[in-house]
């Protein structure tokens, strides 16, 4: 959620065409409001969100970049919680306007649509989640033909024409995930269930793979099931979850790739196992991070927003010697509630 007061959020709606109800719909991702006018909002938010205090020495420098953030709505409070604002944050510090556009998730047509709609609108960068797909490597190619460069952030899509990525070795991380619940459950043997969004992204494909190599290679005793695609929603991993539960006693442990911890956490203390089932998810946010430190949830893996949406900004305002560049990977953490920070 962006953090603004009333006042602000009246300035919201004036500027943006529509009720403070609406901006507030918005703004707390609720349910009720047109792709169009939620992207009209969050392109006010983050105008006023790169305005310059009237005494700083920058106010006479007018950006000459626009970039353009194509967001999947409903991302989940990683994006909408941390991402968000620090891409703000990061343009506002090179001087450069922000325009962000939520797209249906896991939709690729519309996804290639709007890398087209912001090639023609002018756009001097382009940042998007990347979608496996061969509408939107098209629409990359035809980016970085006409001479906007397109940055994949958190799910690659290899041999594209974008200029690069920047994110974390998602294989390393579904590794790093598999080791943890092998750990965690020690000589308990049993079923381990793999939650994602959508194999469109090559992250939660990474991910998966990265998951069941190592617990083939050391965790002999567990059997990891089928993957359940929630498609990264609450509801959705919700039932999926109790359905798998009612048909299956001995699950041990369940790794989530994706978003959606709400869905997997209520499954889990309606039938009061919270505490007997090993739980590995992604992304520490204000609703991971007590479900970690109650023992609900017992791992998370985690990425640095700040640094991911500082690596975009600076990467898109930079021209490329090439068309294509070598991913830039961040490091992750492993967060425990022994060692969780704000």
């Amino acid at each position: 959620m962006a953090k603004f007061g009333r006042t602000k959020i009246t300035d919201v709606a004036r500027e943006a065409g529509v009720s403070t109800s609406t901006v507030d719909r918005v703004l707390n991702r609720r349910v009720g409001v047109r792709a169009e006018t939620s992207e009209r909002v969050w392109t006010v938010v983050a105008r006023m969100n790169s305005a310059k205090p009237r005494n700083s020495p920058l106010q006479l420098v007018k950006s000459n970049r626009t970039l353009d953030f194509l967001v999947p709505e409903g991302a989940g409070p990683s994006v909408e919680e941390n991402l968000l604002n620090a891409v703000v944050d990061a343009a506002r510090a090179r001087n450069a306007s922000i325009k962000f556009h939520e797209i249906d998730r896991f939709d690729p047509e519309r996804l290639a649509n709007h890398i087209k709609l912001a090639v023609n609108g002018g756009s001097d960068g382009i940042a998007l989640q990347a979608l496996d797909h061969p509408s939107v490597k098209w629409a990359i190619g035809n980016a970085a033909k006409a001479g906007v460069p397109v940055l994949t952030i958190q799910s690659d899509l290899p041999g594209s024409l974008r200029q690069g990525f920047v994110g974390i070795d998602n294989r390393a991380a579904g590794r790093t995930a598999g080791y943890l619940i092998g750990r965690f459950l020690g000589e308990r043997k049993g079923k381990v269930a793999i939650f994602a969004g959508s194999h469109l992204y090559t992250s939660h494909d990474d991910r998966e793979m990265g998951f069941r190599r190592v617990c083939r290679e050391y965790f002999a005793g567990l059997e990891v099931l089928d993957l359940i695609f929630g498609n990264d929603d609450s509801q959705d991993n919700y039932s999926k979850l109790c359905e798998l539960l009612n048909q299956n006693s001995d699950i041990v442990g369940i790794y989530n790739i994706g978003s959606g911890n709400r869905g997997i956490v209520k499954a889990l203390t309606e039938r009061g196992i919270e505490k007997q089932v090993v739980f590995v998810t992604h992304h520490l946010t204000s609703y991971s991070r007590p479900n970690l430190l109650n023992g609900t949830i017992d791992a998370v893996i985690h990425q640095d927003m700040g640094k991911l949406a500082d690596l975009a900004i600076s990467k898109l305002l930079v021209e490329p010697e090439q068309s294509m560049s070598e991913a830039t990977l961040m490091p992750f953490e492993i967060v425990i509630r022994e060692n969780i920070f704000e």
